[in-house]
């Protein structure tokens, strides 16, 4: 069983302001360490270590530079073309997705995941532990956070709506099943159809053209929704004690590194191998 990884980075940071001159994805988790981690760079190594195959991590023509000492270490680049217009995550996750198929017609088992998380090896493990279907995995868990993404559903666990800022009337009658990690298992089999999907919602100018609500502007999370809708994806819920976070502001780099990253790498060490 083949298992490609694909990695989104090819996002603007507008969120982070004048923050940092290189992509978020490529801040250190450590900076008073002279060899520290990046956010992308731990995410690399935990894939290779838990059984990825391939791992593919897309950018936009603009940063690509940044990350070209990524593709020395054995990582695949997709740039994602600047036609000058603004594009949303789904751009970015058909051309990572195309690239998988071009290697695999036939499809592979595909993991899609944002490149500004930050989690726990435990919780990698626990996801690749439950890659038996497409799956979207949440946490349970919710903090209130405006940019937290949601999952919602039947009592009996079949996904049905995801998104930020669903209050009670838009989520009424169905049960909240966590908080997004932000990391989809694509099954082999299915791999096609997300792509096509995928395609559908963004276009290919100028072959086809957009039919997504948001078309180009498009975030991953409305190809999952479709897929909860065609009943091709369901939900697979890891505990809220799992440690993990987004990096969406400044404020979230800060936590990060002086609060979370830190609490990483205790669990890390405790449940590492001895030898």
């Amino acid at each position: 069983m083949t298992r490609s990884v694909v990695i989104l980075a090819a996002g603007a940071n507008r969120r982070m302001g004048d923050f940092t001159p290189v992509p978020k994805a490529l801040l250190p988790l450590s900076p008073e360490e002279k060899e520290s981690p990046t956010f992308l760079g731990r995410a690399v190594a935990l894939f290779r270590a838990t059984g990825a195959d391939r791992v593919l991590v897309v950018v936009s023509a603009a940063t690509a530079r940044h990350f070209a000492p990524y593709a020395d270490d054995g990582v695949e680049l997709v740039v994602v073309a600047d036609d000058g217009a603004p594009s949303g995550s789904s751009v970015s996750m058909l051309a990572g997705l195309d690239a998988v198929l071009r290697h695999h017609p036939d499809g592979a088992d595909t993991l899609v995941t944002d490149a500004d998380v930050v989690y726990e090896r435990a919780l990698l493990e626990q996801v690749v532990a439950r890659c038996d279907a497409s799956r979207l995995f949440t946490v349970d868990r919710v903090t209130g956070d405006g940019e937290e993404v949601r999952v919602y559903g039947a009592p009996d666990g079949t996904p049905a709506l995801i998104g930020k800022g669903m209050g009670g009337e838009v989520s009424h009658g169905l049960e909240l099943l966590g908080e997004s990690l932000g990391i989809i298992h694509v099954a082999a089999a299915d791999l096609r159809a997300c792509a096509a999907l995928t395609r559908w919602i963004v276009g290919d100018p100028p072959a086809a053209p957009p039919y997504g609500y948001s078309r180009r502007l498009s975030e991953h999370e409305e190809v999952w929704q479709y897929l909860f809708g065609l009943r091709r994806l369901g939900v697979a819920r890891l505990s809220g004690r799992l440690l993990f976070s987004e990096c969406d502001f400044p404020e979230d780099y800060r936590h990060v590194v002086e609060v979370l990253y830190p609490a990483i790498e205790q669990r890390d060490a405790v449940a590492a191998p001895a030898g």
